[in-house]
């Protein structure tokens, strides 16, 4: 229900009438009550509903507060403020009032300063970013007497300047002495020098052109008298350092500054520093909208979430792609995400008259030590073999080697050039030290170098980002500086880096570890600590997106060996986190591989490995496939081992499709090879499957026999996953011959084994069968709490059993509810 405003008072003038019903108006426009206008602006919430209400004069301190607050425009508000108050007193002959301290030369009479660039017609978002701009360049600086200043820095095309000139404009009307601004050009091969900004500076504040002096030291000196005493905003946009940002600062408080830069600025002491981020989804989506028109973006929903894709949030390249649709009518939102889709050509289609993400990328890249003078230069090259002889060695006399020499001395620009090489979006320094062929040390010192540029950016503990677009033009400058065999090399370090680490990582963890011999094309380096299961598991959790591209990039690659040895690394691990596709796609891979490569010996458990997500995703014809090819030749090559694990697998997908008459055979087959083999291990493991086989048969006696025996061999080897397992197994045969008490022990221990193993996923399926138990022994609030922890560990794992754990306890709970009323009913009726 709307507000309802009380009628204002007689007496008002008109102008004061309309300065309340526009203040009423912004105030229901934002959806503010009066407690939320005062914890906006620091007034109460009193005095803003006796101002609101004709009570008392508003203060303009109060409706500045408020403007600056909601960053919104007040222009209209501030005339009709200005219409209420007194005048303010002024000097002889209607000028200003004289400021103290403003120098003793004589200046010539002038408007003061409003030097700021028009805002950007179609400014979209950075509302938080605007708000606390206003913030620091209002309220002063971090200690008394001191100069604010704010330092909006961050890459090319993030819109900064924009943003600077947005907030000037925004927070102006505090600042009634004048507004002086200097683009600094700090993008440039040659930036501005300080000494030519003061002296446009000081010419624009009424100084005689022959009183301007010439010396550094005088122009600054000058420039802090003559702001002595002034409330002035000075914004300083592309700076180049801080260097040159100092003698352009005034010396006194009640000035204020605002600066832009590219780089991080970090020596700027005093400075409330602000690293502006890519637009978040719902800003960027109004920004594209607003230029192409809200009807075509409306009509096209899905191709505007490519498009915003393929810009990945930066406002220039959104801006590019708007303008170049809203240019072009027969075009549709579609036909420019298709061209947006292919990453190798995606900074072509980013181009429009002078602008281009390609500029603003390079006008970062060029600054960085090592980097050579020219302009950046669309992807394009002579066509077929002879091109691409050419293009290489073109690239190679670009680099300063020849080619089939050594690489050169590693610089921020081409560690930059070669991060265009990794396949992810994140990355540690231990990665890229593998990939520049580097120490650890050197390869943090580049990534601080390129932080400070904002050419990557810190993304959490250890861990650092390269953005979409400056990927595309890294990749872009490798493969135009460098030669492909520098590029060939590059990755296959980073491939056979990420095999030794994933072979470390598995081997650390408590699940399940690979008895592939990783050694031939494993390359050791410096890895992340690996001290235990949780410190592994973690950072297979942080890689898990980037381990599907570097199998990609494994089998892209030369070295065969690299691509079927990491599948065999990193599948327990996507099984245990249910990453079904990504697990299909590296056995895919794998096998394509080993069969290319003429590994036979190496398919058994590649293909074996495959049949469980395949049958997870309802591919169990595929999995039957799979596993029948891996035992025959297992078989064929002797593999007992092999032929055993292929046995137990296509055993356990039968029973997963309801199949267990064909199941059973096979199930003897594998554990007569496993004792064959004398492998007792895993020979517990294969027990325990047939085992629980027998459970959904309803074989409960037959299921308990070989669930001891497997019982005692995980014992025997510690572990604690495989105990697991077993104890579940044993749990639901328990409570098949109704033996609850029994069921309800071994449940309970399995839970704690996969808790202290970290298998949430297999253990959200025991906590499942825990509950049920739970409620079976009529134990409900037991059982709730059990359901409501299994949902909990699925979250994220497989969110569509945690929410029919929910729906199943919720449902539980009624039954439960009901159940009790009744029963209550019927006592009273007996009582009765």
């Amino acid at each position: 229900m709307a507000f309802a405003w009380s009628p204002l008072p007689e007496g008002l003038s008109a102008a004061e009438r309309r300065l309340l019903v526009e203040l009423r108006a912004l105030k229901d426009s934002h959806d503010l009550s009066f407690q939320q206008l005062g914890k906006l602006t620091h007034y109460s919430h009193a005095s803003w509903e006796r101002w609101l209400n004709g009570k008392r004069p508003v203060t303009r301190q109060a409706v500045l507060a408020l403007l600056t607050a909601l960053a919104v425009d007040g222009t209209r508000l501030l005339q009709l403020l200005g219409d209420i108050e007194p005048p303010q007193p002024s000097g002889p002959e209607g000028q200003p009032a004289p400021v103290a301290g403003a120098g003793a030369q004589p200046t010539v009479p002038v408007s003061l300063p409003a030097q700021l660039p028009a805002v950007v017609a179609d400014f979209t978002g950075r509302r938080r970013q605007l708000r606390e701009l206003a913030e620091v360049l209002i309220d002063g600086g971090v200690a008394p007497g001191q100069v604010a200043i704010a330092a909006v820095t961050g890459r090319g095309g993030l819109g900064k300047t924009a943003l600077a000139v947005q907030a000037g404009h925004l927070v102006a009307h505090h600042f009634p002495d004048g507004q002086l601004y200097a683009d600094l050009r700090g993008a440039d091969p040659t930036p501005r020098e300080a000494a030519e900004v003061l002296g446009g500076w000081l010419r624009a504040l009424g100084e005689a052109c022959d009183a301007v002096p010439s010396q550094l030291e005088e122009l600054a000196a000058r420039f802090r008298s003559l702001l002595a005493g002034r409330r002035m905003l000075v914004v300083l946009d592309n700076a180049a350092a801080t260097a040159q940002i100092r003698p352009l600062i005034p010396g006194t408080a009640g000035c204020a500054v605002l600066v832009t830069a590219r780089t991080r600025l970090s020596d700027l002491l005093g400075a409330r520093h602000l690293a502006l981020a890519a637009l978040e989804p719902d800003e960027a989506r109004e920004l594209f909208g607003t230029v192409i028109g809200s009807p075509r973006a409306a009509a096209e929903p899905a191709a505007v979430e490519r498009v915003l894709a393929g810009c990945a949030g930066l406002p220039l390249a959104l801006r590019i792609a708007a303008a170049r649709l809203a240019s072009r009518t027969s075009w549709t939102v579609a036909t420019l995400a298709d061209r947006l889709d292919d990453e190798r050509h995606r900074l072509d289609e980013l181009t429009i008259g002078d602008l281009a993400i390609r500029t603003a990328c390079h006008t970062s890249y060029h600054n960085l030590p090592g980097s050579r003078p020219g302009v950046p230069r669309p992807r394009s090259g002579p066509a077929g073999p002879a091109g691409a002889a050419r293009t290489a060695a073109a690239g190679a006399c670009a680099a300063g080697v020849a080619p089939g020499e050594p690489s050169p001395e590693m610089s921020p620009a081409r560690a930059f050039r070669l991060l265009g090489l990794f396949p992810g979006e994140r990355f540690t320094a231990h990665a890229l030290a593998a990939l520049l062929d580097v120490p650890l040390r050197r390869a943090e010192e580049l990534l601080d170098t390129l932080v400070e540029a904002h050419l990557v950016e810190p993304d959490g503990p250890d861990r650092y980002r390269l953005h979409d677009l400056l990927r595309s033009y890294a990749r872009e400058l490798a493969d135009q500086e460098e030669p492909e065999a520098q590029r060939r090399a590059a990755r296959a370090r980073l491939v056979g880096w990420y095999l030794y680490a994933c072979h470390q990582a598995q081997q650390a963890t408590r699940i399940f570890h690979t008895t592939a011999d990783v050694s031939v094309v494993a390359r050791p380096g410096p890895t992340p600590s690996f001290s235990c299961h949780d410190t592994a598991l973690a950072w297979l959790d942080a890689e898990q997106t980037n381990l599907p591209a570097i199998a990609r990039l494994a089998a892209a690659g030369e070295s065969s060996p690299a691509t079927w040895l990491l599948a065999r690394c990193v599948l327990n691990y996507q099984l245990l986190r249910a990453r079904w596709q990504d697990a299909i796609e590296g056995a895919e891979l794998a096998v394509a591989a080993a069969r290319a490569h003429g590994a036979t010996e190496s398919l058994p458990p590649l293909l074996s490995a495959v049949s469980l997500p395949y049958v997870k995703l309802g591919l169990v014809d595929r999995a039957l496939g799979v596993c029948q090819e891996a035992f025959e030749i297992a078989e064929e090559l002797g593999q007992t081992r092999d032929a055993a694990h292929s046995a137990l697998v296509l055993a356990d997908a039968l029973v997963d499709s309801g199949r267990f008459d064909e199941a059973e055979p096979w199930y003897h087959r594998g554990i007569e090879r496993y004792r064959a083999a004398d492998v007792p291990h895993e020979l517990g493991r294969a027990l325990n499957n047939m085992a629980w086989a027998y459970h959904e048969a309803g074989r409960y006696q037959q299921a308990l026999t070989l669930a001891a025996e497997s019982l005692d061999l995980a014992r025997a080897f510690a572990d604690r996953n495989a105990e697991a397992s077993v104890l579940d197994t044993l749990g639901m045969a328990y409570r098949g011959l109704d033996r609850l008490p029994e069921a309800l022990d071994a449940l309970r221990g399995a839970v704690q084994a996969y808790a202290d193993t970290g298998n949430r996923f297999l253990g959200a399926d025991t906590l499942d069968h825990y509950a049920d138990t739970l409620a079976a022994a009529h134990r409900p609030d037991e059982a709730r709490a059990a359901w409501a922890q299994a949902a909990d560990w699925f979250k994220g794992i497989d969110d569509a059993r945690a929410a029919a754990i929910h729906a199943k306890a919720q449902h539980e709970a009624q039954h439960e509810d009901q159940s009790t009323a009744q029963s209550t009913a019927q006592h009273a009726r007996a009582l009765l």
